[in-house]
């Protein structure tokens, strides 16, 4: 997975967790630490370990979009949020698009056990979701996760591309 996760330079930055916060792959310039100090809800106890803002994201979708992400000090929008099919995403705010990073979010199960996993990423433009959380969709089918409703996306962004 880490070497798979390595190839995929066009995701600036990059982790996957499970949901007891072990983290089973990083690239780019993120560490455990940014994430470790900017959870993205409010009510999480950060002593009950850094990733639990990460795993209650899906649990409240107003508060979600209310408090978008946090990632090394940049807070994110969040745009869309797919709680059937496990995916959050959306974008830093900014005047010109080009100047904005991207991220999704996403859990899935795995096959084998039934343990959820969740991903992070970011990309900056010409990257748009539009082609990266399909990507990170495959990633993690790659590796034995099972996607709740993937298809759901898939045929949104075969829209938006037209």
């Amino acid at each position: 997975m880490e070497r798979a996760l390595k190839e995929k330079t066009e995701w600036t930055r990059r982790a996957v967790f499970d949901s007891n916060g072990k983290v089973l792959a990083m690239e780019g310039s993120l560490s455990v630490q940014d994430l470790k100090v900017h959870l993205n809800c409010q009510r999480c106890d950060a002593s009950a370990g850094w990733f639990q803002g990460y795993l209650t994201a899906f649990n409240e979708k107003d508060t979600t979009f209310g408090n978008g992400f946090n990632i090394d000090g940049k807070n994110y929008e969040v745009h869309r949020f797919y709680e059937e099919d496990g995916l959050i995403y959306g974008r830093t705010h900014s005047v010109d698009p080009r100047d904005g990073e991207g991220f999704c979010f996403a859990r899935a199960k795995r096959s084998t056990t039934g343990e959820w996993i969740y991903a992070i990423i970011t990309y900056t433009f010409p990257v748009l979701s539009a082609k990266a959380v399909p990507e990170l969709q495959d990633f993690m089918r790659q590796f034995g996760t099972t996607l709740l409703c993937s298809s759901t996306f898939l045929d949104l962004a075969a829209v938006s591309n037209q």
